[in-house]
């Protein structure tokens, strides 16, 4: 035995080395998951099966370079890609991978077949094939910051209709959809709530109330918890961690009843992975109540993250029952019925014409449309001024046509700057000028 040792020793190879297992994942999720996660399957791994794990962790930039690194390995190799588990981007991606014969089923096991349903909300949280399994959910709704709200004067915001409220008059923040995925969706997400019609004008009435349009989706997070906004449009685990950290009496978040989504958030096995049986120790581990509660508790709890909040939504009702009193937030997805559905399909082929709409007759006139909105507030909010305000350039339909010839350059820039300057020329007389 000693012969052996030392000659893995002259190899250059460790007896830990030798004894681990070894794990291979690819995941956009931010660093935050990556950290708490990894070390604690380690540990658990570590006290379960006797052997130590080596956790290698890929992300290319995020979902879409993520499957596409995916993809060319599979190119290069049909049988495996190299990799054992994709893990995070939401459900479209995994239909999309499952559909393609990319990923392998994997049965869960007793107990954690009964402790994941096979929905929450009419959502399901894995697929008839069992390739993929929701290991958290988000959804998308309002933070706000309370103690602003309180001394100005203004209630708590419960649905999206309460951010075109004149009250919150500067006082929002929104990010740019041409820019965040984020802010595309929630927008999608009031256009197939309300209707085109309804829906557009919502839009443009909280574009009056909004006091500036930011490149990143994190910054109006960060505009409510200085009190440079008091209300913003966001997803939920951002508002979620930061109410976490900073106190349920200082800030908050609401999720409009029947008019958001909930979006599950899934792992899967890759076909051929090469560490199969770690590969199902891991998502047996993601699903199970300990990995859950880490989604769900506060920063420092017993059983909870220890660097920072995750503010996520958990998939294991376990984890839920034994966590009642004690999470960051009481909201539970499986006590939820009013939650919508996004016709994806739609919502893909409108997004860059519809972003573009919105980028022209809300954000680079944005200047002309406040000023528009304050002489309407100030006019006592006639019907006739608001009809006009708000009304969309297009129809539905006609938008839906735009898409097919938004390819052509020249075209795409000829309506836009038809858009801005009709939208200036409304917007300029309806205050007046």
């Amino acid at each position: 035995m000693k012969h052996i040792i030392t000659a893995l020793v002259l190899w250059g190879i460790t007896t830990t080395a030798v004894a681990g297992d070894k794990l291979i994942v690819i995941s956009p999720h931010r660093k935050s998951i990556q950290d708490e996660f990894v070390p604690k399957f380690k540990e658990h791994y570590k006290a379960t099966f006797k052997t130590d794990v080596d956790v290698e962790w890929i992300d290319q930039g995020g979902t879409s370079d993520d499957v596409k690194f995916i993809r060319a390995k599979f190119e290069k190799n049909p049988a495996t890609s190299g990799v054992d588990i994709f893990w995070g981007g939401g459900t479209a991606v995994f239909m999309e991978l499952a559909g393609d014969k990319l990923l392998a089923p994997y049965t869960l096991p007793k107990p954690l077949d009964t402790e994941v349903p096979q929905s929450a909300a009419g959502v399901p949280l894995f697929d008839a094939s069992k390739t993929w399994y929701a290991s958290a959910m988000s959804s998308f709704g309002i933070f706000y910051n309370r103690k602003l709200l309180k001394m100005d004067g203004i209630t708590e915001p419960a649905t999206w209709d309460d951010l075109a409220n004149p009250k919150y008059k500067g006082q929002i923040t929104l990010a740019d959809p041409r820019r965040s995925g984020t802010a595309n969706t929630m927008n999608t997400i009031i256009l197939q709530a309300l209707g085109w019609d309804k829906g557009f004008d919502l839009l443009t009435r909280i574009a009056g109330n909004n006091r500036i349009f930011t490149h990143s989706s994190s910054d109006p997070i960060k505009a409510v918890v200085s009190g440079d906004a008091s209300a913003s449009m966001v997803i939920d685990f951002y508002a979620v961690a930061k109410i976490a950290d900073l106190g349920k009496e200082n800030l908050g978040f609401t999720i409009p009843t029947g008019q958001t989504i909930l979006d599950p958030d899934p792992v899967a096995i890759l076909k051929g992975a090469p560490n199969r049986t770690v590969a199902e120790r891991f998502v047996n581990y993601v699903l199970s109540p300990e990995a859950q509660k880490l989604l769900i508790l506060p920063k420092g709890a017993e059983g909870g993250p220890k660097l920072e909040a995750l503010g996520r939504m958990a998939i294991n009702t376990t984890a839920y029952t034994q966590t009642e009193g004690k999470r960051a937030t009481d909201f539970n997805p499986f006590k939820q019925k009013a939650f919508m559905k996004l016709d994806l399909e739609k919502a893909a082929k409108m997004q860059r014409v519809f972003n573009d709409l919105i980028g022209a007759i809300h954000i680079d006139t944005h200047g002309d449309l406040k000023e528009a909105w304050s002489a309407i507030v100030k006019r006592g909010m006639k019907a006739e001024d608001i009809a006009t305000f708000s009304k969309p350039p297009v129809t539905e339909a006609e938008l839906l046509a735009l898409s097919d010839k938004w390819g052509d350059d020249v075209f795409r820039n000829k309506q836009i700057n038809t858009w801005v300057e009709d939208s200036k020329s409304k917007y300029k007389k309806l205050a007046g000028k």
